[in-house]
Order: C-alpha cells, then sequence, then structure tokens
C-alpha cells in the first residue's frame, strides 16, 4: 500500500483549489521513446501502446487538438531524437515550478475571487504547441518549453529560436489558465475577438506574473504599421492565414499583442484596477471594448 501511494502521488499532487498537476505522461512519453529508439520501424505502434493508450485525459485532448497524426508524431520524434533526449533530465522535473505555479494563482484569486483553476497536464508533443484548453483543464507543451543553458549547447539554430526556456513553464500554465476564465467573453467570428481572447491571456499574464507569454521584441519601430494593418481587417472573419510569417506585417503573435494592447490601455485608462481586471476577462461586446480602450491615444502616446 505504501509503494502505492507513493506512486500516485508522483503522478498527481494537489496545487491549489482542489485541482490536480499530472505529470505521468511525461514518465510514459520517455517509456515509449526508449522502446521506440530501439525499434524505429515499429515506432508509431509503440507510441500508440505506451504512450497514446496510457494518457491523461489531457494528453487525449493534446492529440485531438495539436498532435492529430501519430505517424507524423512518430516520425518527428525519432528523426530528432537527439532533442528529446537532450530535454528529458529537465522536463522530467517540471514539478520544480508548482511552488510559482500556485503563487500566481492565488495572487490572482485574490484580485479575482471567482476565478476557476483547471487540472494541468504536461504532455510531450511534436512541436505544435506549447499550451491549450479543454474541459479536461490546462494542457502543456512541455518539449516547446524545455531550453536551459546546459541541455541547448548542440542545438541547431531553428531549435535555440524556437524553443521556449524552462524557467518560461509557469508563464505558459498562467496564460492557459486565464483562457480556463474567459467564459464569460464574447465570441465572434472575427479577428478582434480572437485578438482579445488572446491578447487579455497575454496582458494579465504579464500583469500577475510580469511576463507575456509571447516574445514581442520584433515589433520594435514597426508598431505603427503593423497596428494600421490589424486594424484595417479587425472586423474580416477570423482566419489563420492573416498570421502570415512571410509577411513583414503579420509576423507570428501580430494578433495576440493587438489584443494585449487593447486590454493594456483600457486597464491603463481605469480608475478602478480590479474592476478592469474583471471588464477584460468579461468583454460582452468586442467593438464597445475596443472603443472604451482608447487604444489609439496609446499608441500615438507610446509608438509616435
Amino acid at each position: 500500500m505504501k509503494l502505492k501511494f507513493i506512486t500516485l502521488f508522483l503522478l498527481f499532487s494537489s496545487i491549489v483549489y482542489g485541482q490536480k498537476i499530472y505529470t505521468s505522461d511525461i514518465a510514459n512519453f520517455y517509456q515509449a521513446f526508449d522502446i521506440a529508439c530501439a525499434d524505429t520501424i515499429n515506432a508509431e505502434k509503440l507510441f500508440d501502446k505506451y504512450y497514446f493508450k496510457k494518457g491523461t485525459k489531457g494528453l487525449d485532448d493534446f492529440y485531438k487538438f495539436k498532435i492529430k497524426d501519430k505517424e507524423k508524431f512518430s516520425k518527428k520524434v525519432i528523426n530528432g531524437k537527439e532533442f528529446y533526449a537532450s530535454i528529458r533530465h529537465d522536463i522530467e522535473n517540471v514539478r520544480l515550478f508548482e511552488d510559482s505555479i500556485i503563487k500566481n494563482y492565488n495572487r490572482f484569486k485574490e484580485v479575482y475571487p471567482k476565478a476557476e483553476f483547471g487540472d494541468v497536464y504536461f504532455v510531450v508533443g511534436r512541436l505544435s504547441s506549447n499550451g491549450t484548453i479543454s474541459k479536461n483543464g490546462l494542457i502543456i507543451g512541455t518539449e516547446y518549453l524545455s531550453k536551459t543553458e546546459n541541455n541547448s549547447k548542440n542545438w541547431n539554430s531553428s531549435m535555440l529560436n524556437n524553443i521556449l526556456d524552462f524557467n518560461h513553464i509557469p508563464i505558459t500554465v498562467f496564460h492557459e489558465m486565464i483562457h480556463f476564465n474567459q467564459n464569460g467573453m464574447v465570441r465572434e467570428d472575427n479577428l478582434l475577438s480572437y485578438a482579445l481572447r488572446e491578447g487579455s491571456a497575454e496582458f494579465l499574464t504579464e500583469i500577475f506574473t510580469g511576463k507575456t507569454d509571447g516574445d514581442y521584441k520584433a515589433f520594435q519601430n514597426r508598431e505603427i504599421a503593423i497596428w494600421e494593418d490589424f486594424k484595417k481587417e479587425m472586423y474580416q472573419d477570423k482566419s489563420i492565414s492573416w498570421r502570415d510569417e512571410n509577411e513583414p506585417l503579420r509576423p507570428r503573435n501580430a494578433l495576440y499583442w493587438a489584443g494585449y494592447l487593447i486590454c493594456k490601455s483600457y486597464y491603463d485608462h481605469s480608475n478602478n484596477k480590479q474592476q478592469a481586471i474583471y471588464d477584460i476577462l468579461n468583454v460582452k461586446n468586442n467593438s464597445d471594448f475596443y472603443k472604451k480602450s482608447k487604444v489609439e491615444d496609446y499608441i500615438i502616446k507610446h509608438f509616435k
């Protein structure tokens, strides 16, 4: 009985307000990884048996939303086995961030008493996403958040530029937790609605943790042009094609950044900061919120 208790504790533990952190998917992934690397011809079947079929509800959801294809997943992992081996020690110790996650949650609960906290699932994907949410909780693609000074010494430039720091994990968890608390936000099928949903998560993450989940350094000195391009089309139907990596005015996370600016301006112009946080999480009319934010004044003041 004692051994069973210890095993269960390693799989999850209470974090705050009755929620759990699950790390069993990482352990299962590396069990499958070791076997598949020794039998690459059957890698897809082995990952299916030892990883996906043994997975948590979070991994099931992450597969549906982000991984989607077991063959592609297996090829990605086997072809990048040196990368997955290099991050193993670090992501197997992801529980090091539990205290930071709890502290961030507590700060948020003090300001937003109606906050809800879903279970947190740490999974391993195929470098397609660092996080998402489902009805079951927050799901973190841990391999996308694994870079340390030691494990990245032999990475290529693409890996170095795209993989986020291991210490960034509590930031991504908080960003996804904000999404879990956006049930009061209206959803519309346009770019403004999408930008506000992501941008509010970015802004509130910065308020409570000191950092945004995304990196916007590349936007410097291009803010006005990027903003004007967004403003021209913000009432158009939501279109993933708007985020064009080859278009200088539509860099990665441009919509997140636009929504972040709107929320930041709304907050800065508000006399009641706690009410402003409530409003940001419960936008009922996107166009009205945009106008009340006075974001055009904010942009002129800070970028012109």
